[in-house]
């Protein structure tokens, strides 16, 4: 994948993704204002039940409640001597209740009553006026809607009075506090709040103002008022306001749930987005660098190769005249370039013992110092063919520790090869070693070409070779600092790059004794 495709992927991603969470706000607000318009019709149903009750059980100081009904039917007066009559009487069945600070008494009544009679009950006297009315042609209409006595000849009616002494209304607040705490958790409302009682009208000791108090909407949140005496019109009327202080949060814990699913749906899109993206930088990058060593084992091969090729053609060739000198010439540059073969395979051998996790150390007890000067040694013909100087300053008093001889020795080759390497010129090496409260430190400093600080993050990644300028103008595959950094780690040890570009650098390993 090229990265302009993976830059319009990205951005593409990006967003359909800020699209996604802008719904999501969308509907999380319009799901909000829907469930706080439902919160406060609950609220308002909670309190005008409280207040229905509460205005039922109040014994209202002295009282007498009476209540009539009348029920009617008309009927024609019988024939006289086969002549029937225009006259229309009435039966009359009456019911009356009375109830007294809670005492009830009932009455029933029925009697029949000639139309004409002077005793005619006056709802009785009212429905046949009507009639009389209606068959006098006084109000005519052909709307029936508006003659509703026409056809009928049966009435029903029901009348209530209450009369009081000395009213005014006593609000028990033990029961107001139970009958509003069960009518809240009927309507599911179980968050905490607050209520007073108050008279709001002019001249109230209390306050003198209902808008103000409606107004006060502050910390407490805002208030829900209720008449505690919604039937009755002429007494002044003592108000229940109710305030819940955390109205938004708890309204908010209503939609924990959908806010957690959207909150992680979304943070699943841009883990996965993100993993996706990662993945395929890092498989690109892998990519780049399987190239690399491909390019770069295939040029250290091909000169070794090269040359034992030549070598053996020109021992193999009878027209060339071979002396003891040349044979043995060429006897040396074919065990110096299968040497070095033997080195490039040794190296890819044991990055892949590293990658199978088969790396396993036979420790011994080790001489530090007996492993720097072998190396020395090892590599003192390569520094001799720079023309190039290497000195040592072995401090360490301590100097002995347990470890893995050879993969201690490789360290210390791999890091002197480094350095080599990688210096300009005529190579100027100092190896050094000091003891710590730990251990023992172990440090190799050259005046090479020096790292900058963005590629010392990267050197001890495996196949990473710092660019030079020319590609193959240093020899190798990347993998000896990763190799160093492995064994080091195995150790229990530490490694670090103290380095300046042009000014050489200094390679520290610290192994514990």
């Amino acid at each position: 994948m090229n990265k302009r495709l993976l830059l319009i992927i990205s951005i593409s991603f990006s967003v359909a993704l800020l699209i996604l969470i802008f719904i999501q706000v969308y509907w999380i607000n319009y799901d909000f204002g829907v469930k706080q318009d439902l919160f406060e019709q609950r609220v308002t149903e909670a309190l005008n039940i409280t207040a229905s009750k509460l205005e039922k059980l109040d014994t209202k100081g002295s009282y007498k409640k009476i209540k009539t009904r009348t029920q009617g039917i008309t009927f024609n007066v019988p024939a006289i001597n086969g002549k029937l009559s225009d006259q229309i009487n009435f039966k009359l069945f009456k019911e009356s209740s009375v109830d007294s600070n809670g005492y009830s008494h009932s009455e029933f009544a029925t009697k029949d009553i000639v139309a004409d009679s002077l005793r005619l009950d006056p709802a009785a006297a009212s429905f046949l006026k009507e009639l009389r009315d209606k068959s006098s042609g006084l109000q005519q209409n052909n709307n029936d809607l508006f003659n509703p006595l026409k056809g009928y000849s049966f009435f029903d009616e029901t009348s209530t009075r209450n009369y009081y002494t000395d009213f005014k209304q006593k609000v028990d607040t033990l029961l107001l506090d139970s009958l509003l705490g069960l009518e809240l958790n009927k309507q599911n409302i179980r968050a905490k709040y607050n209520y007073y009682l108050t008279l709001l009208h002019p001249g109230s000791a209390h306050h003198a103002n209902l808008i103000n108090a409606e107004a006060s909407i502050d910390s407490l949140g805002p208030a829900y008022k209720v008449n505690l005496s919604p039937s009755n019109r002429f007494v002044d009327p003592e108000y229940l306001i109710v305030r819940f202080p955390n109205q938004k949060n708890d309204v908010f814990k209503e939609m924990w749930p959908f806010l957690i699913i959207s909150f992680l749906v979304i943070v699943i899109l841009i883990i996965s987005f993100y993993y996706i993206l990662a993945n395929n930088l890092k498989q690109k990058k892998l990519s780049i660098i399987k190239n690399d060593f491909i390019s770069n084992m295939t040029h250290e091969f091909k000169t070794p190769i090269s040359t034992i090729s030549l070598a053996s053609e020109m021992l193999g060739d009878s027209s060339i005249s071979q002396t003891p000198e040349k044979q043995q010439r060429y006897i040396k540059m074919i065990r110096d370039e299968n040497k070095r073969l033997s080195v490039l395979v040794e190296s890819i051998l044991q990055t892949s013992i590293l990658d199978k996790g088969e790396f396993i150390l036979k420790l011994s007890e080790v001489d530090v110092h007996e492993i720097i000067n072998s190396a020395i040694n090892n590599t003192q013909l390569l520094i001799d063919q720079r023309q190039g100087t290497i000195q040592t300053q072995l401090n360490a008093q301590k100097f002995k520790l347990q470890a893995d001889r050879v993969h201690l020795t490789n360290i210390i080759f791999n890091l002197i090869d480094n350095a080599i390497k990688y210096s300009k010129g005529t190579p100027e090496i100092l190896i050094s070693t000091y003891n710590t409260a730990e251990g023992i430190m172990i440090k190799v400093k050259d005046n090479g070409l020096g790292i900058s600080k963005e590629n010392q993050r990267k050197i001890f990644d495996k196949f990473y070779r710092v660019p030079t300028g020319n590609v193959h103008n240093v020899k190798g595959f990347g993998l000896g600092l990763s190799y160093v950094l492995a064994v080091v780690l195995k150790h229990n040890g530490t490694i670090s790059v103290d380095s300046e570009l042009g000014k050489g650098s200094t390679f520290n390993v610290h192994l514990p004794i």
